[in-house]
């Protein structure tokens, strides 16, 4: 059975760069990644016997030359979010552009990240919450309204903090 570490494109990406032997940082760097991130993926693929690591050196088994030369899963152009909110606001940009939505309607998106403590990100899921439930409650609606909104999120951590930072 597959890990759910073992999909991602990234342990891949790890022992493809590992043809020849590297450091750690060499590898972060290469990824454009925090250290301490691809380190996670490094135990995790020396404990499955793919890579092995001698005096701070990485190589690749034989087993982790196999992943670098499978086939990569399929890819098909778009971020895969839970569910068909993704597909339901690709559909509500298209309809907008094509004048669906007359001209007085409202549509934004955006990406923000940054290192956040963890109480900060506890305090911004709530206060997010609560600012929901003030606009999109059932009892504060109106059903007549038109058009329909929608409004669905993400909050996930993105990256680990640098070993060294």
């Amino acid at each position: 059975m597959t890990s759910a570490w073992e999909v991602s494109e990234l342990p891949r990406g790890i022992v493809a760069l590992l043809d020849e032997p590297r450091t750690l940082g060499e590898l972060a760097e290469r990824l454009e990644l925090t250290d301490a991130r691809v380190l996670w993926y490094l135990a995790k693929l020396r404990d499955t016997g793919r890579v092995v690591e001698d005096a701070g050196v990485w190589r690749r088994t034989a087993a982790g030359a196999e992943l670098a030369a499978s086939p990569a899963p399929e890819k098909n152009g778009r971020t895969e979010l839970p569910g068909p909110s993704a597909q339901d606001y690709v559909q509500a940009y298209a309809d907008a552009a094509a004048g669906m939505f007359g001209a007085g309607f409202v549509q934004d998106m955006g990406e923000h990240a940054g290192r956040v403590p963890g109480e900060r990100v506890a305090e911004f899921h709530e206060r997010l919450l609560s600012l929901i439930g003030e606009y999109f409650a059932p009892d504060k609606v109106d059903r007549a309204a038109t058009p329909k909104y929608g409004f669905r999120w993400v909050l996930t951590p993105v990256d680990l903090h640098p070993l060294d930072d």
